[in-house]
């Protein structure tokens, strides 16, 4: 099964996703802290992989907006990432909160 993650805007709302409610419930974290991380790490993974190998699929969270967005909403993604990217999202985690669990 593709792990699917909410894409990223610095302060703003944090979407609900698997891996974001794994991480939060096996080291304790906030869904903000814990996206963050998620996001810090894909980022480092983009930078070494490309973002073509590591995203597979993007779909809008709220298609509407992209058609239609009079309050000028933020728009948020479904990020389908691949599955070497996920696992090395999870190890990285461990890594860093090892001591929270």
């Amino acid at each position: 099964m593709p792990t699917v993650i909410a894409s990223h805007i610095p302060g703003r709302a944090v979407h609900r996703y698997d891996l974001l409610d794994e991480t939060t419930e096996k080291y304790g974290i906030s869904a903000r802290e814990a996206h963050e991380a998620i996001h810090a790490f894909l980022g480092q993974i983009v930078d070494i992989d490309g973002e073509d190998a590591v995203i597979l699929d993007r779909r809008p969270i709220r298609p509407e907006l992209l058609k239609r967005n009079r309050r000028d909403l933020d728009v948020y993604w479904w990020l389908t990432i691949s599955d070497e990217a996920a696992e090395t999202i999870r190890e990285s985690l461990a890594a860093s909160y090892a001591d929270e669990e």
